[in-house]
């Protein structure tokens, strides 16, 4: 289990409790705790362990961004021959993924040792002019997307603030330039989701799946500003249509430009092709 001492969360005491609890049912079971201790480790982490372990179950006890690391570093492993499994205990902000996939106690389901195999999107592009090649299991985000992550971050989110929060970013926010299909457009966000349900409340689509081989693209065209609270407003109660369900979407940016990958933030070169494509069931978990 990799857990982050600087969680939103109480993720080490989660993760000892958990560990209790576990040996409790399997009490034979080897169970290691291992903390990060710096951006990227737990990535590390997964890619080590699930390189030199004999098929690995690799809990996450952390928010969307900690999960994010360890399944990169998991699928990293996977490319080159390791068969890992990856879980996760919630212990962020939002939990967005875990919220969307799992449906019994973690502990009772690696007991049962229930098991699926899931969807991923994946980004190719161009990052400070190195390719790059990056994992999401819940949703990618370009425009306000990224800037509102790092605010809803720093504080526990209810209806009101996480609205608040968002509200006051797109206020400050500027379009962002990107070419999709030949044209030149402008956007105020478009997030790439393989779940349904973004932070807390934000409800991004219809209801997704996870297994179907597909993900959703939400557009919020450039507007009016008051126009564009009112779309959020209507996201947080009753949700937003997705505008397209597709497995590869294309766009070059005109202008570098900030993405979000689950909790992972990174600014894409201008002018480069960027492509978010999904990879059919290709991480097994725990569910």
């Amino acid at each position: 289990m990799i857990y982050n001492p600087n969680s939103t969360g109480p993720s080490q005491q989660l993760a000892r409790t958990f560990k209790k609890e576990l040996l409790r049912k399997l009490p034979k079971q080897a169970i290691e705790l291992i903390a990060t201790d710096h951006a990227g480790h737990g990535e590390e982490l997964a890619y080590r362990i699930a390189t030199t372990q004999k098929n690995p179950l690799i809990i996450s006890a952390s928010g969307d961004g900690g999960y994010n690391e360890v399944v990169n570093g998991a699928l990293k492993a996977q490319a080159e021959g390791a068969n890992p499994t990856t879980g996760l205990l919630p212990a962020g902000n939002a939990n967005d993924h875990y919220h969307s996939l799992h449906d019994k106690d973690l502990v009772d389901a690696i007991v049962g040792s229930d098991t699926k195999l899931i969807d991923v999107l994946h980004v190719k592009g161009v990052a400070e002019g190195k390719k790059l090649s990056r994992y999401a299991h819940s949703y990618v985000g370009i425009g306000v997307t990224p800037f509102v992550a790092k605010e809803l971050n720093k504080t526990k989110l209810t209806v009101f603030n996480e609205i608040g929060i968002v509200a006051k970013a797109l206020l400050a926010s500027a379009a962002v330039r990107l070419i999709v299909d030949g044209k030149n457009h402008h956007y105020d966000s478009i997030i790439f989701s393989n779940i349904d349900k973004m932070s807390k409340v934000l409800k991004i689509s219809q209801p997704s799946q996870l297994t179907d081989g597909k993900f959703e693209v939400t557009i919020f065209r450039r507007r009016n500003k008051l126009k564009l609270i009112a779309v959020l407003l209507q996201a947080s109660v009753a949700g937003v249509k997705e505008d397209r369900q597709v497995a590869k979407f294309d766009f070059v940016t005109v202008n570098n430009t900030l993405m979000q990958l689950d909790g992972e933030i990174i600014t894409l070169d201008a002018g480069a092709k960027s492509t978010v494509s999904i990879k059919k069931q290709i991480l097994r978990c725990v569910v």
